[in-house]
Parts: structure tokens; C-alpha cells; sequence
């Protein structure tokens, strides 16, 4: 895609704002370089990868990378023999190494499971024990060089506080001399070159003897160093060049410790910068609320839905409270190669292509994009765009020259696998001669297999479209009582241009308005009628469905009533028979009393009756099944067969159980299987996302929840798990910032039915899960 295009479409907008949810500057770069790929692979793996860090997001929190820096360029000084790193530069190094340390031991091995690809990152980081060990023993946090760094430095900088505390004391002697006191200005003491010096009022500096060191801005201090000192000065002198020379030394053999292992930490680097591009990514795609689409090739076989599709920077300004954004549906069907939009000024054409090629744009970079769940999209190899005016006056480049001047290039340019989008394609010159160029060029584009999608006004191109089959027209609806635009694409009719209606409301004269509608003539007042009547037939059919769907939902609500007046039926016929059976055997019991003699008899009609009621309210009473979640290790039955088996792994999102069964190992749906042995069933965990508490559930989901709600949630959850008489709960709260783990800590000590709890085993949720038991 050429640059133009790129800007047109605002791509680099875009990748500026995914650079914001990047941690480190590496990531920040990588995606401001982000360009569009064509190779479906790369792309598949890369939403691949996405899909896997959301989780991470989800269930464990963001991973932690904004220590890390570019030490690309501070590793290659290390070339020339004798080179060596400064401290700062060190600590750099260091603090990369930190970060692959934090994001190795981020990960759970379930989550290492359920997420490979980021796992199998994660893992390829170097182990940089030795050379931390080394980067700490020499250097504090702050990145001074410590004294334990080397014997020899320990001895110097022991004798150069030794001197330094000599000098001070003479120093201090000095100005306390009474032979002094009325020479020194009030901050006496001071260091000048890393000497002792005396701070001597101008005038007076002849009657202290030593060494001048200079004279203060304001020229009113001499700053003297006392003879007394010179020796001891020089000698700290000599200490303090020891003293760099042994950290020059220190410091470029711990340099070459990090030149054996560049390679490793340069590795580390990418890996690292790769896993903050990847979260940027699935960052973006959470603030912007997109999805991951179905991507095919090339547009062969199938068709590209955009289904509720938004401009991503129009998301971000309405999420800003800058505007409102209204999704618009973009679909180009099978055997479609040209689309061609038409409708009212402002009426949303320009930004439906823009959104179509931007969205493609983002989803041949690897980006999710803001559509609903179930849209697909198209790899493009290439995309052209003509969108804006183009008109150059230093080039002598009038608007349509610009245009055409463009429409060369893709029509050069594009074939098979190319999107070319054209915002008022052959405009800017007489209607007849604009519509016939741009007829023939879209021909020209379609003979060569390229897809097109063009905004228009010429009737000339709306009539093509409606007629020919590789053509599909769209238009933007338009509020023509209201004169506001929906911003909404219906598909297989024209849309007028209403340039009339729009000049009525802004205050056209009605004289002049009805004489424009004299001059429209023959076949273009004719179309312009069919227009008219396809439009009328497109709101007749939205009332119709919009009706429809009234209809549907008043059955919906009558069919609910229904079921519920018959359980309320049953629910009646079932107290009545209960009666009837309670008198019945009372009648029998006072049968039996009376006649002792035939109890056997009456013992028999008591039991006939009591079995007839039951089953009489057995029939009456709805079957309810508890559904059976297997774990590994479950002993089973296969129902209908009578086969025993034993769980070995589930696949909790297919609802299967893989089982071993003698020397077989065989996969089945839960409902297939029951378990033998414990009578007790285990009940499906309650999700609470929605804020929804099952009475009598054994788990509570509280993941992605804030505290105070999380909190409330909870109290609910546990009145109604001891009321049910469960002895244990299960709370998933993820191990994320650790905040929900707090609050369960808190909170739990103080219930007075809790009898205590603890965090999972690490096969069954670790830190991430707490087990409660009740009193």
C-alpha cells in the first residue's frame, strides 16, 4: 500500500493510538512501524497470539513491561576490546533482565496450556542468574559502584573517608582560630576541586595564608584552601584518581560478562518488545471494543461482513464524549465486484468507505477491529484510495485532473486481490462525460478482477448497478421529513442525492425549487422517479418487517404466558390430588381402627393408595436433572452400555470427556456418561459477570469484578450456599492485582457461618481460587 493510501485511510492515526497501550519504547516502535501484511498465516497467528494474551488480561492481569528499555545500541559499543559500560547503562541492562525474570514467572502452568504461543515466549527468555548475581554484588539500585565491589576499592575509599575526616577536622580548627573569625563570612567552610577551603570575605584573603582557589559570581568570597590542608588534600587527590582507575576496572570486567552474553539479552529484547506489541494490541482492542473476524484470502468464493462496524478513531472521540457513533453494517456479497453507494450529502458515504478501508487496513496488520462477533473480512494484497480533494495549485492539478491523474495509477496498478476505494468517482466535470469515464474505468477494474467500492451522485453509475449482476448499489438512509442523515447502508436500491429537498431547507425559494424539478427531463427524471419509488417500496418493507417483529415478540410474551398459566394448572391439579390422597387415607386409617379384625386389609388399602398418589404426582411434577461436570480421575459409566471407564481429561468448552475404558481410550459428551460410586453431583459453576447468584451454586465467579461489588456479591453468595446447606464453596477471583484475594481475606474472617478457607491446590486454581467451608 502506497503512503498515500495509508494516510487517506488514517492509518497512521491509528497506529499512533496503539502506541499509547504500549509499555516499553521498543513496543511503542514496533507499532508506529506496523505496516499490512498479506500472508494470511502471519496474520492468523497473530490474532492467534491476541486471542491468547486477552485471556492472560482476563484471568491474570497485564503483564508488567514498562521497565524495559532499548539496550540495543548500549550492547553494540561493547565491539572495540577495552570497551566498557557506565553504571546507568548497566542498570538497564538490568532492568531488562528484571522484567524477563517478572514475565517467566507471570504465567500459571494452566494458563501456560491454555496459552501456548505467549507460553512458548515467555519461555525461550534466557536465564541471566550469573550475570545478575555479578550486576548486583557491584552496583546499589541507585547504580553506584559499592565498596565490596573489589578488595582494592574497599582500601581506597576507606582511606579516602579516613582523609576526608582529618580534613575536616582541620578545617574546622581553622575556622574556630580567633585569629580568623572576623575574615570568614557566615558559610565558612566550602569545597572547591574536592578540597577544603575556607570561605574568606574579599579585602581580608591577604591575612589567611594558603592557596586561592577562586573568588565567588559576586566577587565578595575568596575561597582559600589553609596550608595546613594542601598535603592532605593532595593526598585525597591521588586516592580519588585510584579510585576511578579501580572502577574503570571493575566495570569493564563486569562489561564483558554482558558481552558473553549479548546475544541472549539482544534475543530477550525482541521477545519481550514482540509480547508489549501483542498486549498493545489486545489493550487497543478492549478500549475500542473490537472483535477478531474470519479473514479468507482473497475475495473469492465468499463475501466480506463488516457487521456493526465503527470508525476506530470516531470510537476513541466518542469515548472521549466528543461524539456519537452509529454502526454501519458493510457487505460486499459473493459475485459482488463493484458497490456502488450513493444517498445525501452528510449522509455517512465518505466515512462508510473510509471505515471499510481502514477496517481492512487493521485486520491485514493483525489488529482486531471494531465489529461485531461473526464479521468477516478480506486480505487484500493491495488497497488504492482517491478519498478528499486532491486539487494541487502548485502542480496546475485542478480537482478532477487530480482525480483522474489518480485513477491512472489504479487502473495500472490494480488486479486480482487489490480494494480500490473512490470517494464521488468522475466528479469535479459535466455529469455525462464524468459518469461514462467512470463507468468505463469500474469495468476496467472489474475485467481485471479488483473489487470497488465508489461513492457517487451520477445517476449514470446508479442505473449500471442496478442492472448489472457483478454490481450491488447501496444507499445511505436519509430522514427526508427530518433532513438529518441515519447513517445507515441498505442494500440493492439507489439513494437520492435529495439536493432539492436539502436546498428547500436551507431556504431556497419554493418558485425556484419547482422550476429545478421542471428542468429535470427524460430518461434522468424518470430515474430519478424510479428512485423515488424504490425508496417508497424500501420503507413499505421496513414497516412490514418492523411489524413483524412487534408480532414475533407479542407471540414470544403470549407463549410465556402460556407455559406459565399451565404450570400454575398443574401446580393446582397437584395440590388437589395431594388432598385428595391425605383424605383418603385418613378415611382408611379410621377403617382400620374400626375394624381390627381385617387390618391386613386395610394395612394393603392404605399402601394402594399411597402408591397410586405418587405416582399420580410423579406424572404432574416437571423432571429436573442436575448436570454432571466430570474432572479427571472420575470413575464413570457409559449410559446405554453399562461400560466402565475412568476420566483422564476434559474439554470443558466442547462439554467432552476423554476416558479410558479397559485398554481403550474413547471421547464422549457429558450427558453420555454418569458417575459411579458418590451419589453427590457436582453443580455447574455460576458465572456472575451480570451480577447473577444461582441459590444453590458451589462456585462463584467474581473475576473482573471491582471490590465493593465483588464484596456484595459474595455475602449474597454464602447466606444463600449455608441456607442450601452446602459445607464448602468454591471463590474464583483470579490472581490479576491481588485486590479480589485482599478483599476475600478481609472479609471471610468476620462471617459468622464461615468456618475457615484457604486458597486452591495448584492443579485446581492455585492463588487464584479460594475454598471456603461452613460451620
Amino acid at each position: 500500500m502506497d503512503d498515500t493510501t495509508l494516510e487517506t485511510l488514517e492509518y497512521p492515526a491509528v497506529l499512533a493510538e496503539l502506541a499509547g497501550f504500549a509499555s516499553c519504547p521498543t513496543g511503542k516502535d514496533t507499532a508506529l512501524s506496523l505496516r499490512p501484511n498479506a500472508d494470511i498465516q502471519s496474520v492468523e497467528e497473530s490474532f492467534l497470539e491476541v486471542k491468547e494474551l486477552l485471556t492472560i488480561l482476563q484471568l491474570s492481569g497485564k503483564l508488567s513491561l514498562a521497565g524495559v528499555s532499548n539496550v540495543a545500541p548500549i550492547l553494540g559499543r561493547l565491539d572495540p576490546a577495552g570497551s566498557y559500560l557506565l553504571p546507568d547503562e548497566l542498570l538497564s541492562v538490568r532492568a531488562n533482565i528484571a522484567a524477563s525474570v517478572g514475565i517467566k514467572a507471570f504465567l500459571s502452568e494452566d494458563m501456560r496450556r491454555v496459552c501456548p504461543r505467549i507460553s512458548s515466549m515467555t519461555t525461550a527468555l534466557s536465564d541471566q542468574t550469573r550475570l545478575v548475581r555479578e550486576l548486583d554484588r557491584i552496583l546499589n539500585e541507585k547504580g553506584e559502584i559499592k565498596d565490596s565491589a573489589s578488595p582494592n576499592l574497599h582500601r581506597i575509599r576507606r582511606e579516602l573517608r579516613s582523609n576526608r575526616e582529618r580534613a575536616a577536622k582541620i578545617i574546622e580548627t581553622a575556622a574556630q582560630d580567633t585569629r580568623y573569625k572576623d575574615f570568614l563570612q557566615d558559610d565558612y567552610v566550602s569545597i572547591r576541586d574536592d578540597r577544603f577551603v575556607l570561605a574568606v570575605k574579599a579585602g581580608m584573603h591577604t591575612n589567611v595564608g594558603g592557596i586561592i582557589h577562586g573568588r565567588s559570581g559576586s566577587g565578595a568570597t575568596y575561597f582559600i584552601e589553609p596550608t595546613a590542608l594542601v598535603e592532605l588534600n593532595n593526598g585525597a587527590a591521588i586516592l580519588k584518581k585510584d579510585e576511578r582507575l579501580e572502577e574503570i576496572e571493575i566495570l569493564k570486567k563486569l562489561s564483558v560478562l554482558v558481552l558473553a552474553e549479548r546475544p541472549a539479552l539482544l534475543s530477550d529484547l525482541r521477545l519481550l518488545t514482540a509480547l508489549d506489541f501483542i498486549q498493545a494490541k489486545a489493550l487497543f482492542s478492549i478500549e475500542i471494543k473490537a472483535a477478531i473476524p474470519h479473514i479468507r484470502r482473497e475475495k473469492k468464493g465468499g463475501e466480506i461482513k463488516l457487521k456493526n462496524a465503527r470508525h476506530p478513531l470516531l470510537v476513541l472521540k466518542e469515548l472521549r464524549g466528543e461524539c456519537s457513533v452509529t454502526p454501519v453494517d458493510i457487505l460486499i456479497g459473493e459475485g459482488c465486484n463493484v458497490l456502488v453507494i450513493s444517498g445525501a450529502n452528510t449522509g455517512g458515504k465518505t466515512v462508510a468507505l473510509k471505515t471499510l478501508g481502514l477496517l481492512t487496513l487493521m485486520v491485514s496488520s493483525g489488529i482486531p477491529i471494531p465489529a461485531d462477533d461473526g464479521s468477516s473480512a478480506v486480505l487484500f494484497t493491495s488497497i488504492f484510495s482517491d478519498i478528499g480533494d486532491r486539487q494541487n495549485i502548485m502542480a496546475s492539478l485542478s480537482t478532477f485532473s487530480a482525480h483522474v491523474k489518480r485513477l491512472c495509477s489504479f487502473l495500472e496498478d490494480a488486479g486480482a486481490g487489490s480494494l480500490v476505494l473512490i470517494d464521488e468517482i468522475g466528479a469535479g466535470t459535466d455529469p455525462s462525460e464524468g459518469g461514462a469515464l467512470a463507468l468505463a474505468a469500474l469495468e476496467r477494474l472489474r475485467a481485471k478482477g479488483a473489487v470497488a467500492v465508489i461513492t457517487t451522485h451520477l445517476n449514470a453509475i446508479k442505473a449500471r448497478a442496478q442492472a448489472h449482476p457483478s454490481y450491488m448499489n447501496a444507499s445511505v438512509e436519509f430522514d427526508e421529513q427530518g433532513l438529518r442523515p441515519l447513517y445507515r447502508l441498505c442494500y440493492g436500491v439507489p439513494g437520492p442525492s435529495l439536493g432539492l429537498s436539502i436546498a428547500r431547507s436551507l431556504g431556497l425559494p419554493e418558485d425556484i425549487i419547482e422550476s429545478a424539478r421542471k428542468n429535470l427531463k427524460g430518461k434522468e427524471a424518470a430515474f430519478m422517479e424510479s428512485v423515488s419509488l424504490l425508496e417508497k417500496e424500501r420503507d413499505e418493507m421496513r414497516r412490514l418487517k418492523d411489524r413483524l417483529r412487534l408480532q414475533e415478540i407479542g407471540r414470544d410474551k403470549a407463549l410465556t404466558k402460556l407455559k406459565e398459566f399451565r404450570e400454575a394448572i398443574k401446580d393446582k391439579a397437584k395440590a388437589r390430588i395431594e388432598k385428595t390422597v391425605e383424605k383418603a387415607k385418613e378415611e382408611i386409617h379410621k377403617l382400620v381402627e374400626k375394624h381390627r379384625g381385617e387390618k391386613s386389609a386395610g394395612r394393603a388399602a392404605v399402601r394402594s393408595v399411597e402408591v397410586i398418589g405418587k405416582k399420580t404426582i410423579e406424572n404432574l411434577t416437571p423432571q429436573t436433572f442436575e448436570k454432571y461436570i466430570p474432572e479427571a480421575g472420575d470413575k464413570v459409566i457409559i449410559t446405554g452400555t453399562g461400560a466402565k471407564g475412568v476420566v483422564v481429561k476434559v474439554d470443558a468448552g466442547g462439554e467432552k470427556a476423554e476416558m479410558t475404558v479397559g485398554s481403550l481410550k474413547v471421547s464422549l459428551p457429558w450427558d453420555k456418561i454418569k458417575k459411579r460410586g458418590e451419589d453427590k453431583k457436582r453443580v455447574l459453576a455460576v458465572e456472575t459477570g451480570a451480577g447473577g447468584v444461582s441459590d444453590a451454586a458451589a462456585v462463584l465467579n467474581i473475576i473482573g469484578q471491582r471490590v465493593e461489588p465483588a464484596v456484595s456479591m459474595l455475602e449474597r453468595f454464602l447466606d444463600n450456599a449455608h441456607s442450601a446447606g452446602l459445607q464448602r464453596v468454591e471463590i474464583i477471583h483470579g490472581m490479576g492485582t491481588g485486590a479480589l484475594a485482599r478483599a476475600m481475606d478481609e472479609y471471610l474472617p468476620g462471617c459468622p457461618y464461615v468456618k475457615g478457607f484457604h486458597r486452591g491446590d495448584p492443579d485446581a486454581g492455585g492463588a487464584g481460587v479460594t475454598i471456603v467451608e461452613f460451620k
